[in-house]
């Protein structure tokens, strides 16, 4: 018995249209990002939305900033050359709670609002998620020809300390908190208490930290010892043997939005004025494409 042709020539024509269907369709490409040190604007939608895919070379190290801006309250996650890089602060307070508009660089200074440093070098790419948010809006990113500011800062607003609980109690106070030690972010740790104009390198000085290699020694008394001369770092574990320093502080590690703690847009409805809960979105067909 001969073999049928039936199946090969029936799918002739649905081949052709699969064909014609691709060629038809707009090819995916990446955003490049042309210009440095400016902040670009972009728009996104509820959890789990993604912006495009942006593209940038650079000839040296420089950073990605994010930054939310409008309302209050969203938060992000970045991932460069496809790889997880974490997410954007935790930012404080209800949703849309406080508002700037477009002033992203008042949003910047204001911890109700999210924002994060992620290092770009050479050929990169980079995509921002939705982590959360009420309804999605507006926010802004910026790529600067500058490094990222070390996540560590020696705060010395309440003077020198005695112990790791006034220390911690310090970092708090600033938004910040007890910074965590390791051999990957050593050298940049050394540095900052370095060059931080209140420490007083003759010949040594110390900060508090929190922990050294995730080992926080039970929670006694624990110092950075800085020399200037040999650049010798000494973990001081015993409590008899340290004294009053600064405490080293360091950006809290981002957590994800709980919205059982949040207050939700619909809140602000009876308030005697309304909050302007647009976040930015414009009143337009891509309001409905994105999502919101």
């Amino acid at each position: 018995m001969a073999p049928s042709t039936r199946s090969a020539t029936s799918l002739l024509p649905l081949l052709v249209l699969l064909a014609l269907v691709a060629l038809a369709a707009p090819a995916l490409a990446d955003t490049p990002v042309t210009k440095l040190d400016e902040w670009v604007f972009f728009g996104f939608g509820n959890a789990g939305y993604n912006t495009d895919t942006y593209t940038i070379t650079l000839p040296k190290e420089g950073c990605l900033i994010v930054s939310d801006a409008f309302c209050s309250g969203d938060q992000f996650r970045v991932t460069v050359n496809g790889q997880d890089k974490g997410l954007t602060s935790t930012p404080l307070g209800a949703w849309c709670a406080t508002q700037v508009g477009m002033e992203v660089e008042r949003a910047m200074a204001k911890p109700e609002f999210s924002k994060g440093y992620f290092p770009l070098n050479g050929a990169s790419t980079f995509k921002i998620t939705t982590a959360y948010s009420e309804g999605g809006g507006n926010a802004y990113f910026k790529i600067t020809s500058a490094t990222c500011p070390p996540p560590f800062k020696v705060v010395t607003a309440a003077g020198k300390v005695s112990s790791r609980a006034a220390a911690t109690d310090a970092c708090k106070a600033a938004n910040l908190a007890l910074a965590d030690v390791t051999s990957a972010n050593w050298n940049t740790a050394l540095t900052v208490v370095r060059t931080s104009t209140d420490i007083k390198l003759n010949p040594t000085d110390a900060v508090f930290i929190n922990s050294w290699n995730s080992d926080a020694y039970g929670g006694v008394n624990l110092q950075l010892t800085v020399s200037a001369t040999s650049g010798a770092i000494t973990l001081l574990p015993d409590p008899a043997g340290t004294g009053p320093a600064y405490p080293l502080c360091q950006t809290p590690v981002p957590t994800l939005v709980d919205p059982k703690t949040r207050t939700t847009a619909a809140a602000f409805a009876a308030e005697p004025v309304p909050k302007d809960m647009s976040n930015g979105k414009p009143a337009s067909e891509e309001a409905l494409i994105r999502g919101w």
